[in-house]
């Protein structure tokens, strides 16, 4: 496991060209091992990115890592696994390591409802009556955790005794927004609350659109509720339709 967590935090690496050197050496600790002659023939890796492997080659950081996910009751799901959707890693920039809390079960047509963080009261209720419907039919709900309808839609799956999944961009030790303390609570009970991000990963402009990428790859259908221009809601929509998702926006 430590050599994916090397691998998932190398700086220059995204999961572009982590999954690549996993196509090439098909374990981590190859990667890890590999001399520079070896890392050149990698499919459009770049002399930084080679640099970056070379110059790399310590794990201390990464049990210090594993120690405070064990500190603060936080998984770590890697691309391998079973549990790992096969319509989400097939995707080229499917992350290579995930952190969770929580438990995982079998998926059925999950949907992401997500949507406006200030929000109407008739935005609200066609947020709150899809996830009820969803959760009746027996599939899964997926959100952000966010302010607004997010939070709504994962209200609504719990109420109806469903299994949600809530994806954040921020570490797992934290909480954000503060306030939704008790909804994290429930989900990390009756469903999973998913990060790309390590523990002590605050939360940030930069984190929302990973955040976002990866509840469209999560999804099988997506529907954006009430979004305003610009939003975090319709990044999810655009990452939806590239990895030919159904996007469905509701206004």
């Amino acid at each position: 496991m430590e050599y994916w967590i090397w691998l998932s935090l190398l700086p220059y690496i995204g999961p572009v060209t982590a999954n690549r050197l996993l196509e090439h050496f098909e374990d981590p600790s190859r990667v890890y091992h590999a001399e520079i002659p070896e890392l050149v023939k990698v499919k459009g890796i770049t002399g930084r990115q080679v640099q970056s492997i070379a110059e790399n080659k310590s794990l201390d950081h990464i049990w210090k890592l594993m120690d405070s996910c064990e500190k603060n009751d936080i998984s770590i799901l890697l691309k391998n696994d079973v549990r790992y959707p096969k319509r989400a890693k097939i995707l080229e920039d499917a992350p290579v390591v995930l952190y969770y809390k929580g438990h995982f079960q079998d998926m059925k047509d999950p949907v992401a409802i997500v949507g406006a963080r200030r929000c109407t009261q008739e935005a609200k209720y066609k947020a709150v009556n899809l996830a009820e419907q969803y959760t009746k039919s027996g599939q899964t709900i997926i959100s952000g955790m966010a302010k607004g309808i997010d939070s709504y839609a994962h209200t609504a799956c719990l109420k109806a005794e469903g299994y949600t999944v809530a994806v954040v961009g921020n570490g797992l030790d934290i909480c954000y927004p503060s306030e939704h303390k008790k909804l994290m609570d429930c989900i990390i009970e009756k469903g999973v609350l998913l990060s790309e991000y390590p523990p002590g990963i605050r939360p940030s402009r930069y984190t929302f659109p990973r955040r976002n990428r990866l509840i469209s790859a999560w999804a099988e259908r997506i529907i954006v509720i009430a979004p305003g221009k610009g939003s975090g809601a319709l990044i999810t929509a655009e990452y939806g339709r590239k990895y030919g998702r159904q996007v469905d926006i509701i206004l």
